[in-house]
């Protein structure tokens, strides 16, 4: 007998965004919507955006995070989203269509940035995910890393801090005289 999927909500640093926790892995890579376009045709982020109230989805491995337009309050719609979730899930609709590949490289990275993502992936990332929200490396040049926040950590009004007091400290112990500053291009 398969396992269903079971979902529950717990709130994020970020006020507009709630996460959605799945007890089964729902994606190998992270996947961001900002819109309805982003998404493909009758799979679960194309539905989740039905809901007047839902601006953008971030989807992680084992969880959804979901940010809400202002005028709505998640005490009214936060259980009817996390049963929604939970009976696509269970109805197998789709999160990415299944001709799109989740692939996982390396590519073209420096040893730095290779390094620095082994430093994020071990202890900074696992905490940021806790929270809802993921972080990409975009790119590191002459000491300035620069990080794309996605998810919960979009946006939200603790970014800056968990940003320098919290990676960009850790960094710079890490990668003396290689990491200079830390910023974001997206808050």
């Amino acid at each position: 007998m398969e396992i269903p999927f079971v979902i529950y909500s717990e709130s994020t640093p970020n006020p507009a965004v709630m996460k959605f926790v799945s007890n089964k892995n729902l994606c190998i890579n992270t996947q961001e919507y900002l819109s309805v376009k982003d998404t493909e045709k009758n799979t679960l982020p194309a539905k989740l955006f039905l809901f007047p109230f839902v601006k953008e989805i971030f989807i992680a491995s084992n969880y959804i995070s979901i940010k809400k337009h202002e005028l709505t309050d998640w005490y009214d719609v936060t259980n009817q989203i996390r049963i929604f979730i939970q009976e696509e899930l269970n109805q197998k609709t789709p999160i990415i269509q299944s001709h799109l590949k989740q692939k996982k490289g390396k590519g073209n990275k420096t040893k730095l940035i290779q390094d620095i993502e082994q430093v994020l992936n071990t202890t900074i990332r696992p905490n940021i995910q806790m929270d809802g929200g993921d972080i990409e490396i975009v790119s590191c040049d002459k000491g300035i890393l620069k990080l794309f926040l996605k998810g919960a950590c979009s946006g939200c009004p603790s970014s800056q801090m968990t940003l320098k007091d919290g990676i960009e400290t850790l960094l710079k112990e890490k990668f003396p005289n290689k990491i200079k500053e830390v910023v974001a291009i997206n808050t």
